[in-house]
């Protein structure tokens, strides 16, 4: 071997070094951008499944809100009225002790 083949050699072997390292490089460059690609699929996907979670729980809340009013509603409608029954009762207690006032009297 002479001294121009020996650089020839090393020439060819670091040339085909930085080829393989180049070619490995781009390789995994793209299986990284892949990977980068299917982690930012995901993550929009579970997003997306948190949003729909929250338009759930967000008309459930309005529904709830809507039973609560109208429970509000018809607990005081009742109280109104049993207050009413308790007047009508005083009156006709009332009215009875009048009475038996009355035929206590003659």
């Amino acid at each position: 071997m002479n001294p121009g083949t020996v650089i020839d050699v090393s020439i060819l072997v670091s040339v085909s070094s930085l080829l393989v390292a180049a070619a490995t490089f781009f390789a995994n460059r793209k299986k990284d951008i892949q990977q980068d690609s299917q982690g930012v699929l995901k993550a929009n996907m579970k997003l997306d499944q948190i949003c729909a979670t929250t338009n759930e729980t967000r008309s459930d809340i309005k529904a709830i809100n809507s039973q609560i009013q109208a429970l509000t509603e018809r607990q005081i409608k009742t109280e109104s009225e049993i207050r009413s029954i308790w007047r009508r009762i005083d009156e006709i207690r009332n009215e009875i002790k009048e009475e038996i006032r009355k035929e206590h009297e003659e």
